[in-house]
């Protein structure tokens, strides 16, 4: 966890069912290499509630105890959980099919420095290694991003190597670490930031998120009107008067600032609601 009011996989799925949240912590430190959080649940399950229970840690038992053979055939009735997405969780996928965490390298080449245009109106954005522009992109096609704690922004691609590593997740960026915001970014020519959202399912951002990110954006005497805010559809003013924004100990940010922040963009021209599709 990082500190309070930044987001982190067990926050994320703090008020989801435990068997949910699990699965999201497994896929973090697995051994093997991050295999995928939906499969874990259905080895954890019986691992828990096994009779007699093993003693052994979850992780020894699943590759080297009694949970390696289960689940190896097409077999329905082994299941505990019946959801379509399940029938992708037999054995040979569920350790074949992994998400790739980047290394330090991977992730300073997608370390991404905003600055204003030319003429002040816009905000482009560009590799910070390669000074290239972040690529243009349209809605279904949205670069997906991830605000550090140290304030530093990645951009990737959601299709970034993707015959390799398949689609690439929030979490993967940070190596599962805690972030202060992430989500899908949108880029006009030449890098033109036009749009952010907080979408990201795995670290589930809150307005907290929204007000630090625009404080950030305001402190470096960023033009906030130039991109859409497209927050949530249940975010409004009133979200804002009753967050607990003295419980947020972010370095850097004050909470009365954040509260200030919040009402700002709430009820800004560039605040743009939309359906939550996470």
């Amino acid at each position: 966890r990082g500190p309070p009011g930044s987001v982190s996989i067990p926050d994320a799925h703090n008020d989801r069912k435990a068997i949910s949240k699990t699965g999201a912590l497994c896929e973090a430190v697995d051994p093997r290499g991050h295999r995928r959080q939906d499969c874990f649940k259905n080895y954890f399950f019986r691992w828990r509630h096994a009779v007699p229970f093993s003693g052994m840690h979850f992780f020894d038992w699943l590759d080297f105890g009694e949970g390696r053979n289960l689940m190896e055939t097409n077999d329905t009735e082994k299941m505990i959980f019946h959801k379509h997405s399940d029938l992708k969780c037999f054995r040979e996928s569920f350790d074949r099919k992994k998400v790739h965490y980047f290394n330090e390298d991977e992730r300073d080449a997608h370390e991404v420095v905003l600055a204003p245009s030319k003429d002040g109106r816009d905000l482009m954005a560009r590799y910070k290694r390669s000074n290239e522009p972040v690529p243009e992109n349209y809605e279904e096609e949205s670069h997906l991003y991830v605000w550090d704690l140290e304030n530093k922004l990645y951009v990737v691609d959601h299709d970034w190597d993707y015959e390799k590593y398949g689609t690439i997740k929030h979490t993967a960026v940070l190596a599962g670490r805690p972030a202060l915001s992430a989500g899908n970014a949108y880029f006009g020519k030449g890098g033109r930031l036009t749009g952010i959202n907080w979408s990201s399912g795995h670290y589930r951002p809150g307005i907290t998120s929204v007000s630090a990110l625009y404080r950030w954006m305001t402190n470096e005497g960023f033009n906030v009107t130039s991109l859409k805010w497209m927050g949530r559809s249940s975010w409004t003013v009133e979200t804002c008067e009753e967050n607990d924004w003295d419980s947020v100990d972010i370095p850097g940010y004050n909470s009365t600032s954040l509260n200030r922040a919040c009402r700002e963009v709430t009820s800004g021209p560039a605040w743009f609601r939309k359906e939550d599709d996470r």
